[in-house]
């Protein structure tokens, strides 16, 4: 199981937000809950930046072991490619 972002049971806080004033109005007027939908938003954000970092931290990985098959060679050259189609020129040993 994946470990929560944040706590969603964590005590709330109060902060000071600026935003457009027809939008907030007319967000109120709406029923819109703007502390609620800030939040929600926010908690996307948060799981699209952590995304994002992964994404960058597998690339630098893959980068690495590219880098380390090019210096020293395959580890295991006699095992059968197991998750790389042929011809995969990106990934060829």
């Amino acid at each position: 199981m994946r470990t929560p972002l944040y706590d969603p049971n964590a005590r709330r806080k109060t902060v000071s937000v600026t935003l457009n004033e027809d939008l907030a109005a007319k967000a109120t007027a709406a029923g819109i809950n703007i502390s609620r939908t800030a939040e929600t938003a926010l908690a996307k954000a948060l799981e699209e930046a952590e995304a994002a970092r992964i994404r960058l931290d597998v690339q630098e990985a893959v980068r690495i072991t590219d880098d380390l098959v090019r210096q020293y060679g395959h580890p295991l050259p006699d095992a059968p490619v197991l998750f790389f189609p042929e011809g995969d020129e990106d990934h060829a040993a």
